[in-house]
């Protein structure tokens, strides 16, 4: 679960409150699981809803922070660079969104996560040559996307 949260994450305190969020609300919502598919999967489903609501709240809030994480600001990179790299970073995830949600999955999970294309394959219940058509149609959409490669150099 933490591969498929880092994908909506600034960084790893980020993902780990995430992740806090995520298992909290899969405990509450714990009576809606069907038991139809599996259980990692459901929770995938639920953590990936979880992150959604938290990025929808932090753009409709305008307070101003200090950084990504509320803290000080990192002397060494000046306010140019850090608007640069939140630039980029906002269009990465903006482009993500615009993958379809296996796609997205498969993409964190084997490219941004480590996974094997096994370990995704078992993830996501499908075959590993699925996984692999998944990861190349992603792939080929976001280099399609207009003005990504500009914004993330």
């Amino acid at each position: 679960m933490l591969r498929v949260i880092r994908g909506y994450a600034r960084d790893d305190d980020h993902a780990a409150d995430l992740l806090q969020l995520c298992w909290i609300r899969i405990y509450r919502k714990r009576a809606r699981f069907a038991g139809t598919g599996s259980f990692l999967g459901w929770a995938l489903t639920v953590s990936r809803n979880v992150c959604r609501m938290e990025a929808r709240k932090r753009q409709r809030d305008p307070m101003v922070r200090l950084d990504e994480r509320g803290d000080l600001p990192d002397p060494t990179p000046g306010p140019a660079e850090r608007l640069r790299r939140r630039e980029r970073a906002t269009a990465l995830y903006a482009a993500l969104e615009r993958l379809t949600v296996r796609e997205r999955d498969a993409i964190l999970l084997r490219i941004l996560g480590g996974c094997s294309t096994a370990e995704v394959a078992r993830v996501l219940a499908v075959k590993e040559a699925s996984v692999r058509s998944l990861i190349h149609r992603g792939l080929k959409k976001l280099r399609q996307m207009d003005g990504l490669i500009e914004r993330t150099r």
